[in-house]
């Protein structure tokens, strides 16, 4: 299993840090940054662990694509809308798994937040629906104790 979890606010810091090639844990790779700032540096600095990651283990570039963007949107919905109303950033989790030898992808994003509603505009509102056009599968949840999203994908089927 292969966990990186950064601690500094300093995006800097993040990304000066490159994931190592994925270890065997079973038959799944793993990615995990738990307790993350809810911050747009955080959140970027994880797109780029994770597009790093997904290429180590030799996705289809058109995959790692799908995934990084699909996982970015939800991470942003996290940052934007769980903490609104919140005077300090909140937290992130996210974690990531595959499995070479089924091509499955999931990735999760939890927050711990409540999300705040904006008022219907033309120009917002596109996130949840491109996370379902890139995901072979997607799920939203969302309580009193925060929100989850899940992205499936088949790596091996074309994108």
């Amino acid at each position: 299993m292969m966990a990186i979890a950064f601690g500094e606010d300093d995006a800097s810091a993040a990304t000066d840090r490159r994931p190592q090639a994925g270890l065997r844990h079973g038959d799944v790779m793993q990615l995990n940054f738990d307790g993350e700032s809810a911050v747009a540096a955080r959140a970027s600095a994880i797109r780029v662990a994770l597009r790093e990651w997904l290429t180590t283990l030799q996705v289809a570039p058109d995959r790692v694509y799908d995934v990084v963007l699909a996982t970015y949107e939800a991470l942003a919905n996290s940052v934007e809308h769980a903490y609104a109303h919140h005077t300090a950033p909140g937290t992130l989790d996210l974690h990531a798994q595959c499995t070479p030898s089924t091509g499955w992808i999931e990735v999760t994003v939890s927050d711990r937040g409540e999300w705040d509603v904006h008022a219907p505009d033309s120009t917002r509102g596109r996130g949840v629906p491109l996370m379902h056009a890139l995901a072979d599968s997607t799920a939203v949840t969302s309580d009193h104790d925060g929100t989850t999203v899940r992205l499936v994908w088949d790596a091996l089927a074309t994108a």
